[in-house]
């Protein structure tokens, strides 16, 4: 406590002591009994356009695996984002429908796995992952129309998993071009992506257990380009 000024005397270290003790006494909440349901990001940001400033409000969840798309709406009112939250705590806490199971520790969950994966264009079929192994040098310049089909295994067949693919951005948060799909345990999921625009981008594949029974896995592969036929 040297670099303090003024130093604290005597008595007042012996008052922090004090307090210190009662905490370790019990006298406080141990914070042992407090346990996360859920956590949230929220940014406030604006740019200027036009002579007007623009603003927006983003919300993100946090504690959930994968993580999932962030939420943005247009200016910075709060009741759509606390109703937002609201509606995030009651799936939490698993109001409205089943309680939600405490999740396995993760030395009891199984890891799931992406064996294989495969972009199907205009053109051909590359594989980018065979045998959990990515591909060294596959095809990276698509002809559109693609889509992207890959096998999730790891987990046994009563197993509910969800599946994505999702589309990096390097300055800002990744998408999902299309909407998670429903697994049975080890099985294929096909996503036709032609929602994604002609370009350059990386895509991540995904899979997780919803309630947590096995150990989400994501594979990123190589940077691909996208082109249309007459480009």
């Amino acid at each position: 406590m040297s670099s303090l000024r003024p130093r604290p005397t005597r008595d007042q270290v012996a008052h922090w002591q004090d307090d210190a003790r009662s905490q370790v006494a019990g006298t406080a909440p141990d914070p042992a009994d407090w346990q996360t349901t859920a956590s949230f990001v929220i940014v406030f940001s604006q740019r200027r356009a036009g002579g007007i400033w623009e603003r927006r409000v983003e919300a993100e969840r946090t504690e959930v695996e994968p993580e999932r798309a962030t939420e943005v709406w247009s200016g910075w009112h709060a009741a759509p984002v606390c109703a937002w939250i609201a509606g995030q705590l009651s799936l939490a806490n698993g109001v409205g429908g089943a309680p939600v199971s405490p999740p396995r520790p993760a030395s009891a969950r199984t890891q799931l796995r992406i064996d294989s994966a495969a972009l199907i264009d205009a053109v051909g079929r590359t594989d980018v992952v065979t045998g959990g192994v990515r591909a060294a040098r596959p095809r990276t310049v698509l002809v559109a129309p693609v889509r992207v089909v890959f096998t999730v295994s790891g987990a046994p067949p009563p197993t509910r998993l969800q599946a994505v693919t999702r589309i990096q951005r390097p300055d800002g948060p990744g998408w999902n071009p299309r909407n998670p799909v429903a697994l049975a345990g080890p099985g294929q999921a096909e996503f036709d992506l032609a929602p994604v625009p002609a370009g350059d981008h990386e895509m991540t594949l995904i899979a997780w257990a919803p309630d947590a029974t096995a150990r989400p896995v994501s594979v990123r592969l190589p940077r691909v380009t996208i082109r249309t036929q007459s480009g």
